[in-house]
Parts: structure tokens; C-alpha cells; sequence
């Protein structure tokens, strides 16, 4: 019988070792849940975007990269925002994206559709 372990190395040598990957985001206001979403990474590059509860019926995300870079020798670092998305799901909707680049980041918001740079405060 061979061990978990080997199996395992083998996988990792075969390419397989990307772990899908889900984020929550839950808003609760006076102890009531107003904003509830789920984003899916089934797999690299790949995302599903979902609105499961929203008070106002709809979850407006935002989808980005970001990314900073200090100079040699310099003291200040630079960062630079791309906006790859934005859109709106009403309850019980969900989006699929594809070609997303590694390390994308997203936030989702009930009101309106967030900033890139609101996300990041």
C-alpha cells in the first residue's frame, strides 16, 4: 500500500496543486445580515461571483488588481489600481469571469458599486 504522502508528491509533481479557494463576505447591521456573497476560484484564472442575500436586492462588486513597487534606493513605494470589473448581481444571481490575473482582489457592496479605492481603505 502506498502512503498519503507519496500520492500526495506525485500530485504536486504532476501539476496538480492548486487549491480552489471561497470567500465569504457578510455584512450584518443591528444584528441582522444585510450583505451575503460568495466568490469561487475553481481555478486559476477563474472566478464565480455570487449575491446569496442583499436587504436591497442586488450586490455590486468590484474587481481589480493592484500593484506596488518601491524603486531601488527609493523611499516611497508606487502602486498602481486596474479595475478588471464591475458589476451588479441581484439576489440569488451569480457571474462567472475568466482570464482574471493571479492575486485579484474584489469587494462587493450593497449600496453601490465600490471604488477600487474604497476597497483597499
Amino acid at each position: 500500500m502506498r502512503s498519503p504522502l507519496a500520492f500526495a508528491s506525485l500530485l504536486v509533481l504532476a501539476g496538480c496543486n492548486y487549491a480552489p479557494s471561497t470567500s465569504i463576505t457578510t455584512t450584518t447591521i443591528n444584528g441582522s445580515d444585510v450583505l451575503h456573497s460568495v466568490v469561487t476560484e475553481p481555478e486559476p484564472g477563474s472566478a464565480k461571483f455570487e449575491c446569496a442575500e442583499s436587504a436591497t436586492g442586488r450586490c455590486n462588486f468590484s474587481v481589480f488588481t493592484r500593484d506596488c513597487r518601491t524603486a531601488t534606493g527609493a523611499a516611497d513605494t508606487t502602486c498602481t489600481t486596474h479595475v478588471l470589473g464591475e458589476f451588479t448581481l441581484a439576489r440569488g444571481e451569480s457571474r462567472e469571469l475568466d482570464g482574471l490575473p493571479s492575486g485579484f482582489r474584489h469587494c462587493v457592496s450593497q449600496e453601490r458599486k465600490p471604488s477600487a479605492t474604497e476597497c483597499l481603505n
